[in-house]
């Protein structure tokens, strides 16, 4: 345990792409396969590196940490998960089940209209609905998942959309870039987690809407044999990402405790006031070892 450190530490990760897929080249939270390996050696000498499970049970949290990643992007499973295997490191991977079973990920498809310079042209589409004005094409990537915008109606929309420019074939190609079932890889050393189904922004979406999205989630991953970590990591995980019902449908759904990413680390214990679920923090990892150890001492002084 380091004596460094006063916080735990749940580090974030999404792709580790060596090269990232062609039109995901935009906003897309990725380390290289090289720069994954060195930090985690890093982590590994200033932490004891334990799974989220074990985490989660231990009171005190000071020089812990744990390795999370979110949406299950494909390469995870050549580049990342068979090397922590390896050096016998445990990590866990938030799913969200109806991408797994072979929906494309509506912020790809966000990307792929940046990669291709859609932006103005999504607009233009769209100029004559009201929920369009509350995107301007300088903001397209974040405006696009504005709690007033309903995330299911804006997945809607961009099918719409690109389906009409013609980019099938562009579309057919992110079905490739999420990991598949078949990719799931069964080991004591990973755990996987409900990350949501779709992975919409659940405030913006109705009670039933956000319902449906946890606790189908939790229903897919509790109906397999893989090993299950019982928390629910938030999509997007900001505090304006979440409401009231997040808890109440995380609870529902059996989870015991939410993950947020606040780029910040866990020194003292949170609960959610009525639903008295755990609340843990997690920050995504920049793309260098150098960026890592400045980000992980600030935060860890700031807690």
């Amino acid at each position: 345990m380091s004596a460094e450190y006063l916080g735990g530490h749940i580090l974030l990760y999404h792709g580790v792409f060596e090269s990232i897929p062609t039109g995901l080249e935009s906003r897309l939270h990725n380390v290289s396969p090289v720069d994954f390996r060195e930090q985690i050696r890093w982590l590994r000498g200033q932490f004891e590196v334990v799974s989220l499970n074990d985490f989660i049970a231990v009171p005190d949290k000071r020089g812990l940490a744990t390795i999370t990643f979110d949406d299950a992007y494909a390469d995870l499973f050549t580049n990342a998960i068979p090397w922590l295997i390896e050096e016998k490191l445990p990590s866990t991977i938030f799913l969200n089940s109806n991408l797994i079973d072979g929906a494309i990920f509506w912020r790809d498809k966000v990307r792929l209209i940046l990669s291709k310079k859609l932006e103005k042209a999504f607009l233009k589409y769209f100029e004559h609905e009201k929920w369009i004005q509350s995107i301007k094409t300088e903001r397209f990537y974040k405006d696009s998942k504005k709690v007033e915008l309903n995330s299911q109606f804006v997945d809607q929309a961009l099918d719409t959309f690109l389906v009409e420019n013609n980019l099938e074939d562009e579309l057919d190609a992110l079905t490739k870039v999420i990991a598949t079932e078949d990719d799931l890889i069964d080991n004591p050393l990973v755990s996987y987690g409900n990350h949501s189904a779709s992975h919409y922004v659940l405030s913006s979406l109705t009670p039933d809407q956000q319902r449906k999205e946890i606790v189908s989630g939790q229903a897919w991953l509790n109906s397999r044999e893989y090993r299950r970590t019982s928390s629910f990591a938030v999509p997007f995980g900001g505090t304006k990402d979440i409401n009231p019902n997040t808890f109440r449908f995380a609870k529902e759904a059996g989870c015991s405790a939410v993950l947020m990413s606040r780029r910040a680390v866990n020194t003292m214990k949170q609960k959610d006031p009525v639903t008295e679920l755990l609340i843990l923090e997690r920050y995504m990892t920049p793309p260098t070892l150098e960026e890592l150890v400045d980000l992980s001492h600030k935060l860890d002084r700031i807690a």
